[in-house]
């Protein structure tokens, strides 16, 4: 009786059919950056195994999002969370943000979502390289520190909305949106998504949203909540928390620019941890 020890190993020219690349391209990787198969046949023909073959998907779908061959590969061989610290993570992302090189940002958190999840991502890796670009505009008002904030936290951005959201049916979610004129929408777009990867329901509606348009959406969703984000006074409308409190929705204002206003409803807790903590349970 034979015993099953799972799929073929697979010949390079079944691999690149799979990947729709060429077999140049794979003995490329294979040569240029250690990215190949674990098993030759005597006559020295390459077999890859089915771990081979989701190293080089990966490897291919770093490219597709505009990533360097070198630097995909990099993230590829270092797959494993245990393999990449996250001072090596947050070191690239640095320097990514100084290059401005919004793919490679995008390749490097797209990586560290997908190991860390959504939470660590952030507070061990995004968040600790956005204070210190911050405290160096802060210090020095350096404009390149400005300018590697915004492709971070736009890299940032666009890496949520790719990150998998699963679809929970029939369960009430918790909405979040951004106090008129905020420019600074990452980090409750953050909490919205790490909500979701731990389990509770959440939906970001973004910025610039109306107040009309806020309170149809939240009629017909019935929230848990609806957190109202502003970084700054500025964008911090008493208005908004007052009507919806007045329609019965229990709405939550977060952010530092709600400080000394009269405000409506329970402050989200100030720390990200917390504030998730809150949440969640």
């Amino acid at each position: 009786m034979s015993r099953n020890t799972g799929p073929r190993p697979l010949s390079s020219s079944e691999v690149a059919r799979t990947l729709g690349v060429s077999q140049v391209t794979l003995r490329t990787w294979e040569q240029r950056y250690g990215i190949g198969a674990a098993e030759r046949e005597a006559n020295g023909r390459r077999r890859y195994t089915a771990e081979d073959v989701e190293r080089l998907r990966r490897m291919r779908a770093l490219q597709a999002q505009g990533t360097s061959a070198r630097d995909a590969a990099r993230l590829v061989l270092a797959r494993s969370a245990a393999e990449v610290t996250a001072g090596e993570r947050r070191q690239r992302l640095a320097e990514a943000a100084e290059s401005l090189d919004l793919p490679t940002m995008g390749g490097l958190v797209d990586d560290a979502l997908g190991s860390l999840g959504v939470a660590k991502t952030w507070t061990e890796v995004i968040a600790p390289v956005l204070r210190a670009i911050g405290e160096r505009w802060a210090q020095h008002g350096d404009r390149a520190a400005m300018a590697a904030e915004w492709a971070l936290a736009t890299a940032a951005s666009a890496a949520l909305d790719r990150y998998p959201a699963p679809a929970r049916v029939g369960q009430a979610p918790v909405l979040f949106v951004c106090g008129p004129a905020e420019r600074h929408e990452l980090p409750v777009k953050v909490l919205s998504a790490a909500l979701n990867d731990d389990g509770a329901p959440a939906s970001f509606l973004g910025g610039l949203v109306s107040l009309d348009v806020l309170r149809v959406v939240a009629n017909r969703f019935t929230p848990a909540g609806v957190v109202v984000w502003s970084m700054t006074s500025q964008s911090a409308d008493v208005r908004i928390l007052r009507t919806l409190h007045a329609d019965g929705v229990p709405v939550r204002p977060a952010g530092p620019g709600w400080r000394g206003l009269p405000i409506v409803g329970e402050p989200v807790p100030a720390s990200f941890t917390a504030a998730l903590t809150a949440f969640s349970g």
